[in-house]
């Protein structure tokens, strides 16, 4: 080992073991929250003085915690807290309160697997085992929340068992989502209303690995309404069954998609090299609006057919479908023609490009507008999946997007009738 290697060695050691700490110290911060909020909620439903206070109980409850030395406890935060308890109340805790955070810093030693459903979190087993040799609280005005050496919450125990919950969201699931998540997503995901709307972003948050400000602009660009609503029902209802995101290409394609982060205005001037540069330039961002999985693989990819070439815009390949994925720009609104030379491209791809274990390639083409009933008869019958999204510079209005689902709705139920009735 000479110097640099000695160097090189401690700063690994070293960010290493704050990284650690870190997430260490989130899941702590997170589970305390909870807890805050768990309690809150059981004193506004059993609190012996609760009339005393009435509605300024949350104030002169962070004044006296102020008193006491509690940082960071202030009115909206202990609201926050009640927010998370009352969205989650499923969580099971069975320990004591020492208990509960001297297991998170010990780790996992059970070395289980553990799947976005089903499976037990990483401090499952140690949020549920009961921790020995610790005597009970010596506080008797905590005692009316304890049973016997364990906490217990009986107001959220009933709030769980009369709220609409989906049949896979299980205490290991929630477990898994507290352990694995920070508070500040945790608590973006508590103010969605809608249960399967949240359950989306949250196995969206696991499968994905969203940062805060990413789970926010997916949010803002309502792609629930866009992937969940417009493109495969039977995809949502076995999310909403089963706890497991399915992956075709009619959930991965996106319509529309948000280009907001290219930081420009739709002009006469631009031409369609100025925005796949405007993408690429921006390829990080790109790839988390089209989703994940995706791998870009070439620019402006040259194909050669009877002498003349020909160049598809981006090429990139989704790990999930195992298929290459071929996309389109086009500036202007969608012509019919546009569906032959993606089926033409993809028929190349699927002789010459891919590989013989992969599946057939989809293509994409992206554009400014579309009329849906065009769409529908320009791409029916093609050998290939071709797709036709749209694209907007800026965040869509909710009207907008609420009109577009329309017209995929439409589509969907005309062409769900028309199977039937050919079934006849």
């Amino acid at each position: 080992m000479n110097f640099h290697g000695l160097v090189a060695n401690i700063r690994a050691v070293d960010q290493g073991a704050r990284s650690s700490a870190a997430r260490s110290i989130d899941r702590v911060l997170t589970l305390r929250n909870w807890l805050i909020g768990a309690y809150v909620v059981e004193y506004e439903q059993n609190g012996e003085d609760r009339a005393a206070y009435g509605d300024r109980m949350i104030t002169e409850l962070a004044k006296r915690l102020r008193k006491d030395g509690c940082r960071g406890l202030g009115v909206s935060n202990i609201k926050n807290c009640r927010q998370l308890a009352l969205t989650w109340p499923g969580l099971e805790i069975r320990q004591t309160l020492s208990g509960v955070f001297a297991s998170l810093l010990q780790g996992n030693k059970s070395g289980k697997n553990d799947s976005v459903a089903s499976a037990s979190s990483k401090d499952s087993d140690l949020i549920r085992q009961k921790a020995s040799g610790e005597s009970s609280p010596s506080d008797p005005n905590v005692s009316g929340f304890v049973v016997g050496r364990e906490l217990s919450f009986p107001s959220l125990a009933e709030r769980a068992a009369q709220s609409r919950t989906l049949e896979w969201q299980d205490p290991a699931w929630y477990e898994r989502l507290f352990s694995s998540l920070s508070f500040s997503h945790l608590l973006e995901l508590s103010r969605i209303d809608d249960p399967l709307r949240r359950a989306f972003y949250e196995l969206e948050c696991l499968r994905s690995g969203w940062s805060i400000r990413e789970l926010r602009r997916q949010m803002d660009s309502m792609l629930y309404e866009r992937v969940g609503l417009s493109k495969d029902k039977a995809a949502v209802i076995a999310m909403a069954e089963k706890g497991v995101l399915v992956d075709s290409p009619s959930t991965v394609i996106r319509d529309p998609y948000i280009l907001e982060f290219i930081g420009v205005e739709e002009a006469a001037e631009w031409s369609e090299s100025d925005l796949e540069q405007a993408l690429l330039d921006h390829l990080q961002q790109f790839i988390h609006e089209l989703g994940r999985d995706f791998c870009f693989m070439d620019r402006q990819h040259r194909i050669t057919v009877g002498g003349r070439h020909h160049f598809i815009d981006l090429v990139f390949f989704h790990r999930s479908l195992r298929a290459v994925i071929a996309i389109d720009l086009k500036l202007g609104a969608f012509r019919h023609e546009y569906a032959g030379q993606m089926n033409f491209y993809l028929n190349y791809i699927s002789e010459n490009l891919s590989h013989p274990d992969e599946n057939p390639p989809v293509g994409i083409v992206l554009c400014a507008d579309k009329n849906a009933a065009e769409v529908h008869y320009a791409t029916a019958g093609l050998e290939h999946e071709v797709f036709v999204s749209r694209y907007l510079v800026r965040l869509p209005s909710e009207d907008q997007l609420k009109k577009w689902l329309e017209e995929e709705r439409f589509l969907l139920d005309r062409s769900s009738s028309e199977t039937r009735r050919k079934d006849k």
